[in-house]
């Protein structure tokens, strides 16, 4: 008897990538890619007008339409669409982040500096496990923090997002807007993981983001 095709919407807001993962996927007669999409909203309204079973997603998607990415992606995804399994593929190299996407209902994490055949194997676990899938590349960052006690994970997932758009350029008006937060909430949140950080300056914020990968 012929096993059903598995549906995958696939997002991401670099076309060479949503065309190796393509495929990558087409490689196998169990995989049919539902839809493809160039960012976070483009990949709610897909799943929004038809089901799919994964959804494999970069975290950042930085480009185009930007206003929906990273933990309230994942956010959006794990309310409006439980029966789909997530897969992030990205090149996301900070170990608090990748843990809490996790908590965030990412069944996956996959590095963009694995193998393509990476995420084929991720897409496979996650149909047939409940457990969470990293990625051998993941898998060193998170063993690297975990004998480091990387002292980002003592961030929430909100410092860690406000942190992360500060680090790329955004004013606080445009994160308050993006999160739908209050100026004045994310004017907080970023002192407050600078004093958790022990990080005084901007420069030293954004230096910081840079050298732990939040960027």
């Amino acid at each position: 008897m012929n096993e059903p095709l598995i549906r995958v919407a696939i997002a991401d807001d670099h076309p060479l990538v949503v065309t190796a993962l393509r495929d990558c996927l087409q490689r196998s007669a169990r995989f049919q890619v539902a839809c493809e999409c160039n960012s976070g909203s483009g990949l709610v309204q897909a799943l929004d007008a038809q089901a799919a079973d994964i959804a494999i997603t970069d975290f950042c998607m930085g480009h185009g339409d930007a206003t929906l990415d990273g933990f309230n992606l994942l956010n959006r995804l794990a309310r409006r669409h439980r029966g789909t399994r997530i897969v992030v593929v990205s090149a996301q190299s900070n170990a608090a982040i990748i843990r809490r996407a996790v908590k965030l209902g990412a069944r996956a994490f996959v590095s963009k500096e694995d193998e393509l055949e990476e995420t084929l194997r991720a897409c496979l676990h996650v149909m047939g496990s409940d457990s969470p899938y990293y990625s051998p590349y993941v898998r060193r960052i998170l063993d690297n923090a975990a004998m480091a006690d990387a002292p980002a994970t003592d961030l929430t997932p909100r410092e860690l997002e406000v942190v992360r758009l500060y680090a790329q350029g955004m004013q606080l008006i445009e994160i308050a807007a993006k999160l739908g937060r209050s100026v004045s909430t994310i004017s907080s949140q970023k002192t407050v993981a600078m004093r958790k950080l022990g990080v005084h300056t901007n420069t030293g914020l954004i230096r910081y983001a840079y050298e732990n990968g939040l960027i």
